[in-house]
């Protein structure tokens, strides 16, 4: 999440107040993810903290936004259905809004603006375009043709970025229109822990899963470091 948005702020103290509390959630969660995702990192002897760190990021990510945690409630919903002591009405109210309209695809870049901040972006699994408030996609100059893969909620009006698991494949949309990355693969119909699996999670496995489809051209960024 960008600093200079106030949304972003309101997901870190909500992530903060859960990661206080992780020994709730954190072994089940972990074991789930990890067979779920098969992370190639944990199979390497040496994958280097990046590596790492992208994973964790991800796992972070599913926790909060995707995974019930109780009476089928996400960290996200049950945060804002329960607002802890000292948050303000505001902030429930925007984290509201984001647990409504939040969604996790990939995008063509169509146009950027480093003046405004704001994207243009092609939803490659929908057709819809969204005007984007994205000032770190804006600024990386490296980041032109291709598809960028990130969660947007629209908050007071203003579609934005609002996970941290950003991940931007070189290869332009026609190259993986069919069976791209996050879709149902044809191995993956034996596969028990996939049938429900999300897209964000099938995304996920395929370019840092072990033996990952798409690991070979895509990039994950974490907080400005590439990986892969």
């Amino acid at each position: 999440m960008d600093e200079m948005t106030e949304v972003g702020h309101d997901i870190d103290r909500m992530c903060a107040y859960w990661i206080a509390r992780k020994l709730d959630w954190r072994s089940k969660a972990s074991e789930e993810f990890e067979r779920l995702v098969c992370p190639q990192a944990f199979f390497e002897l040496n994958p280097g903290r990046a590596r790492l760190d992208a994973v964790n990021l991800c796992f972070t990510e599913w926790v909060l936004f995707e995974r019930p945690l109780r009476q089928g409630r996400t960290p996200l919903q049950l945060y804002v259905d329960h607002a802890p002591d000292g948050v303000d009405t505001a902030t429930v109210a925007r984290l509201r809004q984001v647990e409504q309209t939040q969604f996790f695809s990939r995008f063509a870049i169509l146009s950027k603006d480093g003046e405004s901040g704001m994207a243009r972006l092609c939803d490659v699994r929908t057709g819809r375009v969204y005007e984007v408030l994205d000032p770190h996609l804006c600024a990386n100059g490296r980041w032109r043709d291709g598809t960028i893969a990130e969660r947007l909620a629209c908050v007071e009006g203003v579609w934005q970025v609002v996970g941290r698991a950003r991940l931007y494949d070189r290869a332009t949309p026609e190259q993986t229109a069919h069976d791209g990355p996050g879709e149902a693969h044809p191995e993956d119909r034996g596969d028990p822990y996939l049938r429900d699996a999300s897209y964000f999670v099938r995304l996920v496995r395929d370019v840092m899963g072990l033996g990952g489809r798409f690991a070979p051209s895509l990039a994950a960024y974490v907080e400005g470091r590439r990986v892969g």
